[in-house]
C-alpha cells in the first residue's frame, strides 16, 4: 500500500511539474505554485485550477470565439471603418494603443469630468430618459438602495416604451448586494438582463467595468459603480471617484467593448440584438470644429473580447509610466503593482521625476489587509523618494497624470488584478487642456489629503513586517 501511495505522489508531482511549467506564468509565479501543489497536494491542486490555470480560460477564450466567430469578425469589420482619420500623424504612445491595444483613435470628442456620484447620476438619468432607440448598462456592482432603484426603474420604463435595454452585471460584483429582485422587475418589462461568468471557476476573473452607452450617442465610464455611497458616502467619510461623460468619436469603442462582453456572456440563449450591429454606431450628432477638438482613445481588455494580447492594460500602463518626463501623479484605492510598474516608479523617482501616489485612507471592506499589502509596497518606493498621500476619506479614482499632456481616467487599479487579470478599461487623453483641468483637481484632492509621515513610517515594528509579510504573497488576489 505504501509503495502505491509513493507511485501515485510520484505520478502527482510529474503532473504537477507540467502542469506549471508549461504555462506561461512568471517564472517567480510558477515556482510559488509548485511549493503550494507539492506540499498541499489536494487543496493546492483545487485551489490553481480555480485561481491559477491559465490553459482553462485559454480553452475557454476559443471556444467563445469560435461559438460567435461571425458576430466577432462583424464587430472588427465595423471598426476598422471608424480608424485613424486619414492623414492624422499619431504620437508614439497612440500608435503603441492601436498596435497593441487595437484602440481606434479619434479627435472628436467633448468630455465632462465628474469628481462625485450626485452630479454624476443626475446628469446620467436625464440623458436616460432622453434615449429614443437603445440603452446599454455595464456595472460591477449595482447596489440595492435609492440609487440602484432608481437605475432600475428608469430602465423599466424606457424598455416598456419599446427600446432596446440590456444590462450586464459582474456576477461577484452583485453577489451581496441583494440586487437580483430588481433584475428580475426589468426583465419582466422587457429589459435584457445578464450575468459575467456565474460560476466558481471564474472567481478569480472578473468583470471590473463601468460603462454605459445611450444610442451610441453618448457615454459614460470611470470608478463609480451604482449606489448611494458614490453621492454620499459612507460612515460619514466622503467619496471621491472619478467618471466621465463622453461623446465622439471613441464612444464606439466603449461600445464595441459592451458588445464583445455581452456576445461572450451569452450561453444558450438568443444574442438579443435586434438591429444589425452596424445600426449601434452611428455618426456622431454633433459639429465638430477646430476648437472642438479632443484626441482621446479607448484602452480595454478582456478574456473574450476582440483584444488577442492579455497584457493590454499592464503593458498600456507600463509604456505610460515608462513615457514620464517631469512628472506622474497617480490615483488608486489599492496599490499592489506589478514588478515592471514597481521598477519604473523607483527609476523615475530617483531620476528626478515628481512621482506622487494617492490612495485612500478608508476602506468599506478589508481595511487592514489592503493597508498593510500597500505598506509593503510603499516601503519599497518612498526610499527612491516617491510621494504617498494618504485622501482624508474613500479614494477610489482611478486616474494618472503624466506630464503636462497625457491623462488616463478609467477603472484600473493599481494592482496585480486590474493589471493583469481583471477585465478593465480607461480612456487615454493627450491634451494639454484636460491635462491642466484635471491637474486643478489633483490638486483640490492634495488638499483633502495627508502626506505619509516618512520618518515614522520607517520605524518598522516587527508585528507590522510581520503582517506585510504575510498579506503580500496575497497581493494578487487584493
Amino acid at each position: 500500500m505504501r509503495q502505491l501511495l509513493s507511485l501515485l505522489y510520484i505520478a502527482y508531482l510529474l503532473f504537477v511539474l507540467l502542469l506549471v511549467f508549461f504555462s506561461r506564468k512568471k517564472p517567480n509565479q510558477r515556482f510559488s505554485w509548485i511549493l503550494a501543489l507539492i506540499f498541499l497536494p489536494g487543496i493546492g491542486l483545487a485551489v490553481y485550477l480555480l485561481f491559477g490555470s491559465e490553459s482553462y480560460w485559454a480553452y475557454r477564450r476559443r471556444i467563445i470565439r469560435q461559438r460567435h466567430k461571425g458576430l466577432f469578425l462583424e464587430l472588427d469589420s465595423i471598426m476598422r471603418k471608424s480608424n485613424n482619420p486619414a492623414g492624422r500623424e499619431l504620437s508614439a504612445n497612440q500608435r503603441f494603443h492601436e498596435l497593441w491595444c487595437g484602440s481606434i483613435y479619434s479627435d472628436n470628442n467633448t468630455v465632462d469630468i465628474f469628481t462625485n456620484g450626485k452630479p454624476k447620476f443626475a446628469k446620467l438619468f436625464d440623458d436616460l430618459r432622453e434615449a429614443q432607440d437603445h440603452i446599454h448598462v455595464q456595472y460591477f456592482t449595482i447596489h440595492n438602495d435609492p440609487m440602484g432603484q432608481e437605475l432600475i426603474a428608469i430602465l423599466k420604463e424606457k424598455a416598456s416604451q419599446g427600446l432596446e435595454v440590456k444590462l450586464l452585471y459582474d456576477s461577484f460584483g452583485c453577489f451581496m448586494t441583494f440586487v437580483r429582485p430588481l433584475f428580475w422587475e426589468l426583465k419582466k418589462a422587457g429589459g435584457q438582463v445578464r450575468g459575467v461568468r456565474p460560476y466558481a471557476r471564474a472567481l478569480n476573473y472578473r468583470n471590473h467595468r463601468k460603462l454605459v452607452i445611450i444610442d451610441g450617442q453618448i457615454g459614460y465610464l470611470g470608478g463609480m459603480n451604482v449606489g448611494e455611497r458614490y453621492a454620499l458616502g459612507v460612515r460619514g467619510k466622503e467619496w471621491r471617484d472619478s467618471h466621465i461623460r463622453l461623446t465622439g468619436g471613441s464612444l464606439h469603442d466603449v461600445q464595441q467593448t459592451f458588445m464583445s462582453d455581452w456576445i461572450a456572456s451569452t450561453r444558450r440563449e438568443p444574442i438579443g440584438f435586434r438591429r444589425r450591429l452596424r445600426h449601434y454606431f452611428p455618426s456622431p450628432k454633433e459639429q465638430w470644429t477646430d476648437q472642438n477638438v479632443l484626441p482621446a482613445q479607448i484602452v480595454a481588455n478582456g478574456l473574450y473580447n476582440k483584444f488577442i494580447h492579455q497584457d493590454v492594460i499592464n503593458l498600456s500602463y507600463f509604456n505610460l509610466i515608462h513615457q514620464a518626463k517631469k512628472r506622474l501623479w497617480i490615483q488608486t484605492p489599492y496599490f499592489s503593482p506589478s514588478e515592471p510598474v514597481l521598477q519604473s516608479l523607483k527609476i523615475l523617482a530617483l531620476r528626478g521625476v515628481d512621482v506622487r501616489i494617492m490612495t485612500s485612507s478608508y476602506y468599506t471592506f478589508g481595511g487592514l489587509f489592503h493597508h498593510n499589502i500597500k505598506n509593503y509596497y510603499f516601503r519599497q518606493l518612498v526610499d527612491a523618494g516617491v510621494r504617498v498621500f494618504r485622501y482624508e476619506g474613500i479614494m477610489h479614482a482611478k486616474s494618472m497624470l503624466v506630464d503636462d499632456d497625457m491623462l488616463c481616467i478609467g477603472t484600473v487599479n493599481l494592482n496585480v488584478r486590474s493589471l493583469e487579470r481583471d477585465d478593465e478599461i480607461f480612456i487615454y487623453f493627450e491634451s494639454q487642456e484636460l491635462n491642466a483641468t484635471y491637474s486643478e483637481i489633483y490638486a483640490e484632492d492634495l488638499r483633502k489629503s495627508v502626506e505619509l509621515d516618512y520618518v515614522q513610517f520607517r520605524k518598522q515594528t516587527l508585528l507590522s513586517r510581520a503582517l506585510e509579510a504575510v498579506v503580500s504573497l496575497f497581493s494578487p488576489l487584493s
